[in-house]
């Protein structure tokens, strides 16, 4: 089990190491496609990316689509971050919960660690998803449902929403 911890503590590293020297653009890839992986770990979805790559069908004017990758380049890298300790959090409450040795109340205190952890995310994706709602307009907000329905997420414009744009 250690040997494990070790070997995914060695590969984020790696990861982000070879992520920071490389071009710009390959680690926001990089890093959009690390946050789809570790999206298992928080409730609400990272639509973010979704947004940016279907900018020109949400028809996003340059001042919305700025205010959106400023957010992304500002919170990107602290969202990871924090994902990454709930991942190794986790890997350490499955090992400890093997040892006799650890007590419920310390495995308690770990699980409350992870919590903490997926409440500092939800809080960034709260603000992320505020920015959205003060951002897009109606226009966008139909190219945006509608890529959602492309993708097949089941969801519909909500009505309050269509009603006071």
């Amino acid at each position: 089990m250690k040997i494990n911890a070790l070997l995914l503590g060695f590969i984020t590293l790696i990861t982000l190491t070879a992520s920071a020297s490389a071009d710009i653009n390959d680690d926001a890839r990089a890093l959009e496609q690390y946050v789809t992986k570790l999206d298992k770990i928080n409730y609400l979805p990272s639509l973010l990316p979704v947004i940016m790559e279907n900018s020109d069908v949400i028809e996003l004017t340059d001042e919305q689509l700025t205010a959106l990758q400023t957010w992304r380049e500002t919170n990107r890298e602290d969202v990871i971050a924090k994902m990454n300790e709930i991942v190794q959090k986790r890997v350490e409450i499955k090992e400890a919960a093997l040892s006799p040795d650890v007590s419920s109340a310390r495995l308690i205190q770990m699980q409350n660690e992870v919590f903490r952890l997926q409440r500092e995310v939800l809080v960034y994706k709260l603000s992320c998803r505020d920015l959205v709602i003060n951002t897009f307009d109606r226009n966008n907000w139909e190219g945006f449902f509608m890529v959602l329905a492309e993708m097949e997420m089941g969801v519909e414009l909500p009505e309050i929403h269509l009603s006071q744009q």
